[in-house]
């Protein structure tokens, strides 16, 4: 089963998301109406129509998805940050090294789902969560192996 984590913050984002495209959805619904009434043959032969209701059809797809992930998701509550291990909140100082190419060090959010960093699902985060600085890993990201330290947690 697929598994989703959030932090508050991003329970509240994907809440967001999900009434914009609500929104968008009833306003698709309005023009809609107005296509079928003023650009041609009501449903038949009526291209404006035919695309809102493409267009629609994607939007209640999305909203159903995003919602089916709101019920699924796990809610992290990120109060104290450990600063021993990595986890959901943490910020951290990694060096990566993409095959064998030279390094780079980089500090990044380590967050939950949908949040806009980078999240404990992804494959730097699976690689990095629950470890200890020190720790050296390794995941591949499509055909490259991508060697990571973990440097710091703050």
């Amino acid at each position: 089963m697929e598994k989703i984590t959030l932090t508050k913050a991003g329970e509240e984002n994907l809440r967001r998301q999900i009434e914009e495209k609500k929104a968008e959805l009833h306003r698709l619904g309005i023009y809609k109406g107005s296509a079928a009434e003023n650009e041609g043959d009501a449903w038949h032969d009526n291209f404006a129509f035919e695309q809102t209701e493409i267009k629609e059809r994607g939007l209640i797809h999305e909203i159903s998805e995003l919602e089916r992930k709101l019920s699924i998701a796990e809610i992290v509550n990120v109060k104290e940050v450990n600063k021993n291990v990595a986890t959901i909140g943490s910020k951290v100082t990694v060096n990566m090294k993409f095959n064998d190419e030279e390094s780079e060090e980089i500090t990044f959010l380590l967050v939950g789902d949908f949040e806009g960093e980078t999240s404990i699902n992804s494959p730097m985060g699976k690689c990095i969560n629950g470890k200890q600085v020190g720790f050296k890993g390794k995941y591949k990201v499509n055909e490259n192996i991508v060697s990571v330290e973990l440097l710091k947690i703050e």
